[in-house]
């Protein structure tokens, strides 16, 4: 068996830098790992990776970047959304990650819930701070990546990235 993957949408250079900068600084204040920025499209895949590299390289192909407004900061439940920002759930985000479910229709059921996490964690964060996190208006998201998941963050490691529009990202 594998490990554990997912499909993760990915910002593009402009705002990946943006948000790696505020996620290293909530990580750091929370004492938690720091990871990649993403939006979680489907998660905890255990077939091999790359049997499905064909598929994504088609469903890309028919997605063009996708801009996204942040709707707020927000928290929720430990571990994996103590901290983050709620993006927009816009029809062409539900029908890219449609395409996505569709493909592994069967194998369990996701509850597509799209959001970028800011820091993950069993630690509380106190509402009123919510108001001093500084974040963009809106994120474009230029690809879609395979990442490799096990449960230490600090573990992950991307497979595998697919350009929307078509094509392999560097």
């Amino acid at each position: 068996m594998t490990h554990p993957w997912s499909v993760w949408l990915v910002p593009c250079e402009k705002d990946k830098i943006q948000l790696q900068s505020l996620i290293t600084q909530y990580c750091g204040q929370h004492n938690s790992p720091v990871f990649k920025p993403h939006i979680t499209l489907f998660s905890r895949v255990e077939i091999n990776p790359s049997s499905t590299f064909s598929v994504f390289e088609n469903i890309v192909k028919n997605f063009d970047s996708i801009s996204l407004k942040v709707m707020g900061a927000k928290t929720g439940k430990p571990p994996w959304k103590s901290l983050y920002l709620q993006v927009e759930k816009t029809g062409i985000l539900v029908q890219l990650q449609k395409e996505i479910d569709r493909f592994f229709n069967g194998y369990r059921p996701y509850e597509f819930d799209p959001h970028l996490s800011l820091a993950y964690g069993n630690h509380e964060i106190i509402n009123s701070h919510l108001d001093d996190i500084s974040f963009p208006e809106t994120i474009t998201f230029s690809s879609v990546a395979l990442v490799r998941t096990p449960n230490e963050i600090t573990d992950w490691k991307t497979i595998n990235h697919f350009r929307l529009g078509g094509g392999v990202s560097p």
